[in-house]
């Protein structure tokens, strides 16, 4: 099967405030949203962070699958 690739901007292993209690958080890179309040302005360029095959993520996410949230963006517009 063809790995599928994913722009990351970031990981956070002890996140507080993308779910209920701490979580480990991937950090997608690209929104095309551009929301006037974005936390996350530098989130928004696509060529910016790392690229990460399907199975990498997966193998990252096993890791903390107790503590496991994804956000591409906060937005409360």
């Amino acid at each position: 099967m063809e790995q599928k690739i994913a722009r990351v901007h970031s990981f956070e292993s002890f996140g507080a405030v993308d779910g209920p209690g701490i979580r480990f958080v991937i950090f997608f890179q690209g929104c095309p949203l551009k929301c006037k309040y974005c936390q996350n302005r530098d989130t928004w360029g696509t060529q910016g962070g790392m690229e990460y095959t399907s199975d990498e993520l997966i193998a990252k996410i096993l890791r903390y699958k107790n503590y496991f949230a994804v956000s591409g963006r906060r937005c409360y517009c």
